[in-house]
């Protein structure tokens, strides 16, 4: 193997030379700690050759939630920077999935990616029903997932690994060396195994309490309630999917399996927006949705948001990276895409294209309610959607 390959060629470089480490034969100590690079980082390319490969850019650009402003003074590269970034992303991005393009009421807002409003999706006596159902089964507070943990773990063990872990594991070998004059080239090739491993444990520990802490933090940008509905009994609900279903058709992203539009829907979430109460810029898609959405439908490819009320005031939904639209619902006054809600209309977006493909602009936010406001949602997933994240098929065969 190449690390015993490494080991051996800087022991036998070394081999006419004293082995006095108490003297400070520096020579000795580079071609050592040479050995002990070359081990280590032979242990990291082992460690990714087991992940899964991903794009540079896609390491660069991925963000779950809105981080922290950059200080004033980075300001102007990094946005030169960003913004490059974001144009070659963008310019990756697919076609969408199909809809139909003649359904009642749909107007597009935005075009690229594409935005529309549908008005009067829903009766009013559908959003009083769902509103109804949803204050009788009781909400809670909405959950927020951690989009994209199993990258992040995979890019901090790597930076751990490859960066203060080798080289407190390579300088707590040297030191403890130092004066010992017995010490040989295998013996601190092992001592710094022996960190490494112990480092590498500290570390996994300290990586999984900050994962533990952003989970939690994370919560805090939604300060909402909810619930779903599954049941298609009640008229609300069914009535939602089954034009849900009409606007989606029954075409799968990925094979044309003849399987009814809904049973890739997730189940109809009711969500319910007091005063100040709000959700912070974030995402609906996830790079990571492979794996961490594997077991309900993975990525989403549609977000269908129903206005269940008439907001006065507040509980407007924004897309700060879209431009305002010339729309009687746009916020008067406002740069960005930022919508009225309007009691039965119905906003719908995408944030992947039909391959799956992150698509950021679509990032969006629900801006902090002075009114009462209640929406209800359904995600059209790329797969099939299995219970209890969607309907049961029985449930599907007997009510649409």
């Amino acid at each position: 193997m190449k690390t015993v390959t490494a080991v051996a060629t800087a022991a036998s470089s070394i081999k006419d030379a004293p082995h006095v480490l108490g003297r400070r034969k520096y020579p000795i100590i580079i071609n050592i700690s040479l050995s002990c690079i070359l081990f280590i980082a032979d242990l990291r390319a082992l460690t990714e050759a087991f992940a899964s490969p991903r794009p540079v850019l896609d390491v660069i650009l991925r963000q779950h939630h809105r981080m922290p402003p950059a200080p004033a003074s980075a300001t102007s590269s990094w946005s030169l920077f960003a913004s490059t970034i974001e144009s070659s992303s963008s310019s990756m991005v697919g076609n969408r999935i199909p809809i139909n393009e003649n359904y009642p009421g749909l107007k597009r807002v935005h075009s690229n990616p594409d935005v529309y409003v549908i008005e009067k999706f829903l009766d009013d006596a559908s959003c009083d029903d769902l509103i109804h159902k949803a204050m009788e089964k009781g909400t809670s507070r909405s959950p927020v997932a951690y989009a994209g943990w199993t990258d992040d773990i995979k890019d901090l063990l790597g930076l751990a690994a490859s960066g203060p872990v080798s080289w407190f594991a390579i300088f707590g070998a040297w030191y403890e060396a130092q004066g010992d004059v017995e010490a040989s080239v295998l013996s601190l090739v092992l001592h710094a195994l022996r960190n490494y491993a112990c480092l590498f444990v500290v570390a996994l520990v300290g990586i999984a309490a900050f994962l533990k802490f952003r989970a939690d933090s994370l919560q805090e940008l939604r300060t909402s309630t909810s619930t779903t509905l599954d049941d298609l009994s009640q008229f609300g609900a069914r009535n939602f999917v089954v034009r849900a279903s009409d606007l989606f058709g029954n075409a799968s992203s990925s094979s044309d399996d003849g399987m009814p539009a809904a049973s890739y829907f997730e189940a109809p979430t009711v969500i319910h927006y007091e005063k100040d109460q709000a959700l912070a810029p974030h995402y609906d898609a996830n790079r990571s949705a492979n794996v961490e959405d594997a077991n309900r439908g993975g990525q989403t490819l549609s977000t269908l948001l129903v206005y269940l009320n008439d907001v006065a005031n507040g509980g407007t939904t924004r897309f700060p990276k879209l431009p305002a639209a010339d729309y009687e619902q746009q916020v008067k006054g406002e740069r960005n895409l930022e919508i009225i809600p309007r009691k039965g209309d119905a906003l719908l977006f995408f944030p992947a294209d039909k391959y799956g493909m992150f698509d950021e602009r679509t990032e969006h936010e629900g801006c902090p309610a002075v009114d009462s406001k209640w929406i209800a949602r359904i995600w059209r997933h790329a797969d099939r959607v299995p219970p209890p994240f969607g309907v049961s098929d029985e449930s599907i065969k007997n009510h649409l």
